[in-house]
């Protein structure tokens, strides 16, 4: 009977892999794309609006904004005497709503500070009703997020602590048992010829799976992407001429790819754009390096 681990774990392992990075993508696009609900409305004024609940709202004053075809650029501090009300519509009851000052945004058209806050606790029509006497300025509300993004933070460093490091634990362990079996086989000339093993083969098939170890590590300390290139090129000659060159290979072509898709991904995030091509160069990269550590622990070349 064969001692060593099956492939399957791998493959499970690989799975766990993925299923994290879906889940951390899937919290990235979230905090990325999530609407915001936002309404301007002019005030002195009333404004109607649809909002969900139970929830927390934001009530903003844009004091650098265009809206309606018309730029605004007043103080960023509400009018001494502005007075602000929030109604239910279907019941006309009041609601509660309390001072906020310590969100800011800055864009290139608009910058925001929030004024006030309030918590709806059912979905429908509310009124928004600002009082005062002074000029026309811009108002907003929005839905407050940022509750939901810490968690969604704290989420995500879970997932890379808990979801990543269970998988490459996994992996770890089936290749470190796999080449135990290897190694009693190499010890024993028969079995070493039947399996094609060379013994001076090993301690660079253990340097070449740290590589794949270190390029996933990446996802936690971006450095050891850094020092898993400098083995590859320290050790190239070193594997010239053997199947692990194509493992060589493979990883620096991770690297340099990798590391240029992410600049481009860097480059275009004031577009959005950007986010998709950084969550598709880490999913290529974590595939690459699954792929080659599977590949690897089967004493197979893998293909460029």
């Amino acid at each position: 009977m064969d001692p060593r681990p099956g492939r399957g774990w791998y493959v499970f392992a690989g799975a766990l892999a993925f299923a994290s990075t879906a889940a951390i993508i899937a919290m990235v696009a979230w905090l990325v794309f999530a609407p915001s609900e936002r309404q301007q409305f002019i005030a002195p004024g009333r404004h109607v609006m649809e909002l969900a609940g139970p929830a927390d709202y934001l009530i903003w004053t844009d004091f650098k904004t265009v809206y309606d075809g018309r730029s605004y650029q007043d103080s960023e501090a509400l009018p001494e005497g502005a007075r602000l009300s929030v109604f239910e519509k279907a019941s006309g009851r009041k609601i509660a709503t309390h001072p906020n000052t310590h969100v800011n945004f800055n864009g290139r058209d608009t910058s925001r500070r929030t004024v006030a806050q309030f918590r709806t606790e059912q979905a429908g029509q509310y009124e928004l009703v600002v009082e005062g006497d002074f000029p026309p300025r811009v108002m907003s509300a929005s839905r407050d997020y940022l509750f939901g993004a810490l968690w969604r933070t704290v989420g995500m460093l879970a997932l890379a602590l808990f979801g990543f490091g269970a998988a490459t634990a996994i992996f770890a362990w089936a290749y470190f048992r796999r080449e135990q079996a290897n190694e009693a086989a190499v010890s024993d000339p028969a079995a070493a010829v039947s399996t094609g093993a060379l013994p001076d083969e090993a301690a660079l098939k253990k340097l070449t799976a740290l590589v794949y170890g270190l390029q996933i590590a990446g996802y936690f300390v971006g450095v050891t992407f850094i020092a898993g290139l400098i083995i590859n090129y320290v050790k190239r000659k070193d594997v010239e001429g053997t199947w692990l060159a194509s493992h060589f290979r493979w990883q620096i072509r991770t690297f340099w790819f990798g590391l240029l898709w992410s600049c481009v991904g860097v480059a275009l995030l004031v577009v959005l754009v950007g986010v998709l091509i950084l969550i598709g160069t880490a999913i290529w990269v974590l595939y690459r390096a699954i792929k080659g550590w599977i590949e690897l622990s089967e004493g197979k070349p893998v293909s460029s």
